[in-house]
């Protein structure tokens, strides 16, 4: 199996979209975070633009769990009994954070004003747990194949 590559480059890219995330948003003249808007519009366009860029997170972390649930679909086929229910309680993981992705994407999409502070802090705490259990399966598995 070459999946240990792959896991770690998911683990990187999971990790650099948290990163992303966490920068706070520059909005005056030297660059400096006040997090204070003039008008309530701009306080909500920025809220949109975190919103989405949020909701782009998620979509790309559970597209890269879906890539990862059809690998492992495929090593299934032609796997050992033992590696196959070693697989199979593997996909079960990933579907688990699969749907916690898809409900956070959920909560991300329908945040008002009002509560977009607290769906952030959740988001952002969805992704470092996924990226969390992607570390962790990826070692799971290499000592599997040791």
């Amino acid at each position: 199996m070459i999946m240990k590559p792959k896991f770690l480059m998911l683990t990187m890219l999971l990790g650099s979209m948290l990163f992303v995330q966490c920068n706070q948003p520059r909005d005056n003249a030297r660059g400096e975070s006040s997090g204070n808007y003039d008008t309530e519009t701009e306080r909500n366009d920025m809220m949109d633009r975190e919103r989405e860029e949020m909701a782009q997170n998620l979509r790309e972390v559970r597209d890269d769990i879906d890539r990862e649930l059809d690998e492992i679909s495929n090593e299934m086929e032609n796997a050992t009994d033992e590696t196959r229910r070693d697989l199979e309680e593997t996909r079960k993981d990933l579907t688990d954070r699969r749907s916690k992705v898809e409900e956070q994407i959920d909560e991300v999409q329908n945040a008002t004003a009002d509560t977009w502070d607290d769906i952030k802090d959740g988001a952002s705490n969805t992704l470092e747990d996924v990226q969390d259990g992607f570390r962790e399966l990826g070692d799971t598995i290499e000592n599997r194949l040791d």
